[in-house]
């Protein structure tokens, strides 16, 4: 948007707050009640909610007043809600359109070296220190960031700071998530990663599709080798029907991998693009079962055994002492069938 454009534009407005920018607010009842928030909106018809209380998380997001999220049955639910107890989680989880998992481990509850690892881990319930929010002119594009840092530490042990921006423009289609994480410690630190996105109805329903950067696709231990007959398509809801789990390892180590769920019938898709070199494995979470109808695209640096068997296997990462690793994600829309099969074609 050059000069012209953008005083044609603000001519034509109040301010620029009735087309674009971020509503702090803070949930007053139930489970949710105390959780601060940010609603986050522009010109192009994007709306999301930050949870800062929860890792920076992303509540919710649409695109002109469509849902591409999923949100569980149990809501959101306040921090003062938390229980390391085995499974707990299954009781708390609100999903949304991102939920942070890590940094000890991701995966089922386990017992590593002695400690206790929490299913999907702590990061994703800790609050942002040094918040942020700015909101302003840059060449030519009206552009909203919101900046916060997380810690995850044990005393006599580990010290991870997870540093979050979120970036959104004026026309944007888009948001992006730019994570550093930063070693404390002198020693060489294992960690895990997990960017769980979740996708759901109307966008997840009969007949979706995932698409993804070419990959070798194999079966979570827990799903039968026969459920990768249909890995990438979505049928109806069906009552009781168990969850799926699969791992794509791309075959080409590109910096950039990409993966998607359309919905031709509606028109829409939406994608994710990740930084694939700390991100080299995309989790995806296929569940059928009614009322837990959901498409999960995870871009993770593990295969979410947990901590006590990414270890056995030798697959667990580390960061080095005093080290820094970046993470990028992107999360975005894409709008009628040539968009989508543009999209498709990229894929391969």
């Amino acid at each position: 948007m050059d000069r012209y454009e953008k005083h044609r534009l603000l001519g034509k407005i109040g301010g620029i707050d009735q087309v674009a920018g971020v509503r702090p607010f803070r949930f007053s009842s139930g489970r949710a009640a105390g959780t601060e928030a940010l609603e986050v909106y522009n010109a192009a018809g994007l709306r999301f909610t930050v949870l800062p209380d929860q890792c920076m998380n992303l509540l919710d997001l649409s695109w002109r007043g469509t849902n591409l999220g999923f949100l569980s049955k149990n809501g959101l639910t306040g921090e003062r809600f938390a229980s390391p107890l085995d499974r707990e989680f299954l009781y708390r989880w609100p999903a949304g359109m991102l939920y942070t998992c890590g940094l000890a481990s991701t995966g089922p509850p386990n017992l590593d070296e002695g400690l206790y690892r929490t299913e999907h881990g702590r990061i994703g319930l800790m609050p942002a220190e040094n918040l942020s929010v700015r909101q302003e002119w840059e060449d030519g594009d009206f552009l909203i960031r919101i900046r916060g840092t997380m810690r995850e530490s044990m005393l006599f042990g580990y010290n991870l700071r997870l540093t979050r921006e979120i970036s959104v423009g004026l026309l944007d289609r888009h948001l992006i998530i730019e994570d550093t994480l930063e070693n404390l410690e002198p020693a060489e630190e294992p960690f895990m990663l997990l960017y769980h996105a979740n996708f759901g109805f109307p966008l997840v329903d009969e007949g979706a599709e995932v698409v993804r950067t070419k990959a070798h696709t194999r079966v979570h231990a827990a799903t039968p080798p026969e459920a990768l007959a249909d890995w990438n398509r979505m049928g109806p809801p069906v009552v009781g029907a168990p969850e799926h789990v699969f791992y794509h390892v791309a075959e080409e180590r590109l910096p950039v991998h990409a993966a998607g769920v359309l919905n031709d019938r509606l028109g829409l898709g939406a994608f994710l693009r990740y930084s694939s070199d700390n991100l080299p494995i995309l989790v995806q979470w296929k569940c059928p079962r009614s009322h837990d109808y959901v498409i999960g695209l995870e871009p993770s640096n593990s295969f979410i055994l947990g901590r006590a068997e990414e270890r056995k296997n030798g697959t667990i990462r580390t960061i080095p002492g005093y080290g820094t690793l970046k993470f990028r994600l992107e999360i975005g829309v894409l709008a009628g069938a040539s968009e989508m099969e543009r999209f498709r074609a990229e894929m391969g």
